[in-house]
């Protein structure tokens, strides 16, 4: 319940991390702590700062990622539609791939 609360607070506060710090590392084979690490900032990277680097770096993130067990779902479909950027192909597809896993 904390890890829950804790992911809800960050989604929700406005934190400018530009992720291009995290293009070069292999996020699809992170341990599964440091995944959800790289995914939070990701995602507030996105809301704050969109470009295309970070929804594509959002994308790989998300691949086999376990944040979805720990936010509410429809909150983070809001915020991600919201998004003044066109979401590609690759984000989309993680994404429904991803919810459906934990659905």
């Amino acid at each position: 319940n904390i890890l829950k609360s804790e992911v809800s607070t960050i989604l929700n506060v406005s934190i400018n991390y530009e992720c291009d710090k995290l293009q070069n590392l292999p996020l699809e084979n992170l341990p599964p702590v440091l995944k959800l690490a790289a995914t939070l900032l990701a995602f507030t990277s996105v809301f704050t700062l969109p470009s295309d680097q970070n929804v594509v770096i959002l994308a790989r993130c998300l691949e086999d990622t376990d944040i979805f067990k720990y936010i509410d779902t429809s909150v983070l479909l809001k915020k991600i539609l919201a998004v003044k950027l066109e979401l590609p192909s690759c984000l989309l597809e993680t994404l429904a791939n991803e919810l459906t896993r934990h659905l």
